[in-house]
């Protein structure tokens, strides 16, 4: 994935599906292969959609080798993280063959010079198990190389990019996002994917799917794939020689598509009972953000025992949910499950439910923590309903993916919708 490289391998495959949401598996947002100098023309046409869109863009100087500080492209990132994109330096390993000191100098230098969120590792094998000419491993070798930009202060996300799909989920563990698929074409990415199952025991923000050399027509087929196989980031695009010269023509096209999900950048979390001035109790909350398009009404299914096969699991939901908030026409409420798994039968629950519009696109709903009956940790999913002006119920048009939520950890989060400027 340099400057001046591409590659695409071809394997059999098969699809696997595993969420029965009505109109959408998961969300997708853009992460944007940017190797233009911050600042130039197309670095600028790449970040114009803002962070409803765009949530990483890659700073590239000459395949991350040019430790040179140019105030021009601190200009540049600094003004593409103020709308809230995270900007991650580049890398490359050469499969493991690179001297790690050079690697490590390389990342040391960019985050000298520039207000940065992470680091993108380019050419990464797909087995951690293979030998490595300078540590035992392959695993241990990049470990080692993740955890040096780990001890960077402010953001450290990691990004490894095999360029294809892996039997092993061994990379997981050291790597906030796996770039599991770079090809050319629509018809390679259809056929030759293969869908490991164990893809789908993580959420899709882990996941980072490219694929270019393909039309405007196949736009929507290729995010459709996307969401189905898990990845929660991609990279669409219709050049081929160097795919990451310039913006695709169709990037507004495409960037309207992300835009148009209901559900976007979903961040939750929890904060225990205090004590106010007066040594009166302060109920704990639970708070579950998100942002996207418009809802006649919002659901988020609460599965408080994490178990899919208990509580409410009709209508298409990914959960068993024990609890769900509700909000419609400036009402909100939480409600406990009352029914038998699938027939619709709540009791609502007296937990001062809100849900608040943070600006015009981003949502917040809380409520009091305790109503949820002791759990310290859970898994919800975010429905979107229409307003179904001919029934007399609302029909789904969109669900999340289903995220997890430590209800009892207090200590302070990584929040990717608030991150330092």
């Amino acid at each position: 994935m340099k400057k001046d490289m591409q590659r695409g391998i071809k394997f059999g495959g098969w699809l696997i599906a595993v969420f029965a949401a009505v109109t959408a598996a998961g969300q997708t947002r853009l992460g944007v292969p940017s190797y233009q100098d911050p600042g130039s023309t197309q670095w600028t046409a790449w970040a114009a959609p803002g962070a409803k869109a765009i949530g990483i863009m890659i700073v590239n100087l000459n395949n991350g080798d040019d430790e040179t500080y140019y105030p021009s492209v601190d200009r540049a990132i600094r003004a593409s993280r103020n709308q809230g994109i995270f900007v991650i330096g580049y890398t490359y390993t050469g499969y493991g063959t690179r001297d790690p000191k050079v690697v490590r100098r390389k990342i040391d230098a960019v985050y000298r010079n520039y207000l940065i969120d992470g680091i993108f590792f380019d050419e990464v094998p797909t087995d951690c198990n293979a030998s490595n000419p300078f540590l035992s491993t392959q695993f241990l070798y990049y470990e080692a190389l993740t955890n040096h930009v780990r001890e960077k202060a402010g953001a450290r996300i990691t990004v490894l990019n095999p360029g294809t799909y892996s039997a092993s989920d061994c990379w997981m563990g050291i790597t906030n996002i796996l770039m599991n698929w770079e090809s050319q074409g629509l018809k390679d990415y259809r056929d030759n994917y293969v869908d490991f199952a164990w893809v789908h025991q993580y959420p899709p923000d882990r996941f980072w799917h490219i694929v270019y050399g393909m039309g405007k027509d196949q736009l929507q087929g290729a995010l459709d794939l996307a969401k189905q196989r898990n990845a929660g980031w991609v990279y669409l695009t219709q050049e081929t020689g160097n795919p990451y010269d310039s913006p695709p023509q169709y990037w507004t096209a495409e960037a309207a598509s992300v835009e148009q999900q209901a559900v976007q950048a979903p961040f939750a979390s929890a904060w225990p009972d205090s004590i106010d001035g007066q040594g009166a109790r302060l109920r704990g909350r639970t708070l579950i953000r998100w942002s996207g398009a418009n809802a006649a009404k919002w659901q988020i299914f609460l599965d408080t025992d994490r178990n899919p096969k208990t509580g409410y699991h009709g209508g298409g939901i990914a959960v068993g949910a024990e609890y769900m908030f509700e909000a419609e026409g400036g009402a909100s409420r939480l409600w406990r499950y009352a029914g038998t798994g699938t027939d619709w039968s709540w009791t609502e629950v007296s937990a001062n439910a809100a849900l608040d519009m943070l600006d015009p696109t981003v949502r917040a709903a809380s409520f009091d923590t305790y109503a949820l009956g002791g759990t310290k940790a859970l898994n919800y999913q975010i429905r979107a309903l229409d307003a179904a002006e001919h029934s007399s119920e609302n029909h789904p048009t969109y669900d999340s993916y289903v995220l997890t939520l430590s209800v009892g950890n207090t200590g302070m989060v990584f929040d990717i919708m608030n991150h330092p400027q």
